[in-house]
């Protein structure tokens, strides 16, 4: 399995977005702040208004997850590949672009990607 890193834009209605990413293996990645390490329920309160997400070149984004702290599932929706620089999609390069969202944020929420070359 090669390692892939993930990167997804948080976009909140009262807070600036912030970038959460992970680089691992293939598979289920749970995604943590580059500011502060933290997981997504440590910014309870706030309320999710979209989502970005881009992975490594060659890497398919199965899907994105949001997990409650009771391990329920939130959110989990279907990705892509996205095209090489110089292609046109729709989003970009991003392999999702979801929005306009409205995920009110609870302690103890994950946020999960899940990948394969």
């Amino acid at each position: 399995m090669a390692n892939t890193v993930s990167m997804a834009w948080v976009h909140f209605q009262r807070a600036p977005s912030e970038l959460y990413l992970k680089t691992g293996a293939n598979g289920a990645l749970e995604l943590v702040s580059q500011a502060a390490s933290a997981a997504l329920g440590d910014v309870a309160g706030q309320v999710i208004t979209g989502i970005d997400v881009q992975c490594s070149d060659g890497t398919i984004l199965s899907s994105l997850n949001i997990t409650g702290s009771d391990g329920a599932e939130v959110l989990n929706v279907k990705g892509g590949e996205r095209l090489a620089a110089g292609g046109t999609v729709p989003n970009n390069n991003m392999n999702m672009c979801i929005s306009p969202l409205s995920i009110p944020v609870v302690r103890g929420m994950t946020l999960n990607t899940v990948t394969a070359d």
